[in-house]
């Protein structure tokens, strides 16, 4: 093997230790956004790389589910810890409870508007709901809401470009560069600081997702 490519092995070898996957998961929990973990990496990695690493982490912790919360998925046994970084950058930190079991959890399924979802625009008298929808049925979760960021990608491309412009900085960011299209159906996003300044930024440009799935608190 030529020198040039044992060197690129090592390189890809660096890339997936603490300086690459490892860094861009601690960055992202840090709160920072697509183009500052970019940044502030040793190596230089793609948006197509960061995004993929960040999607699989969500998907492990259960942040993103693959099938809908009333299947079983998004059994939880964590809380969230708001916490202050060396730049003043304010994250959420999910804190794993001592218990070895998830504790069960169960969900009702609430209809923001029972005539929308991703490929259709709300009507001007329907913005300004959101805010209030989710604290009149949320109990203090995990909370999730169903995303069609896929099928609107790969289905509607000029759609899709609307909906991402309307978003912007480290909302942008993350939506533009996880990739959605991984998913042939619907994916679930559990309702956290970052996801519910998306929300509210869909509400106001009018593409916001109806379907949410709230945890029953039965204490």
């Amino acid at each position: 093997m030529s020198a040039e490519k044992e060197f690129d092995k090592a390189l890809d070898r660096m890339k997936n230790s603490f300086a690459g996957k490892d860094g861009i998961i601690h960055l992202f929990e840090q709160g920072y956004s697509f183009s500052e973990i970019q940044s502030a990496l040793d190596f230089p990695f793609s948006m197509e790389k960061i995004g993929r690493t960040i999607w699989e982490y969500q998907i492990s912790n259960e942040n993103i589910l693959l099938r809908d919360p009333l299947s079983g998925q998004g059994k939880d046994n964590s809380t969230y810890v708001k916490t202050v970084g060396a730049f003043g950058k304010q994250s959420f930190v999910k804190v794993v409870s001592d218990d070895s079991e998830k504790k069960e959890v169960k969900y009702k399924k609430m209809i923001l508007n029972v005539s929308h979802d991703i490929f259709n625009v709300l009507a001007g008298t329907e913005i300004g709901k959101v805010e209030q929808f989710m604290k009149d049925n949320s109990t203090g979760g995990p909370d999730y809401v169903s995303l069609d960021f896929g099928r609107l990608k790969t289905r509607s491309g000029n759609e899709w470009i609307a909906m991402v412009t309307s978003l912007t900085g480290i909302e942008r960011e993350y939506v533009e560069n996880l990739p959605w299209q991984n998913s042939i159906g619907s994916i679930y996003h559990r309702i956290d600081d970052r996801l519910i300044k998306v929300l509210y930024s869909l509400e106001r440009s009018g593409f916001l997702p109806g379907v949410y799935y709230f945890a029953i608190n039965e204490e």
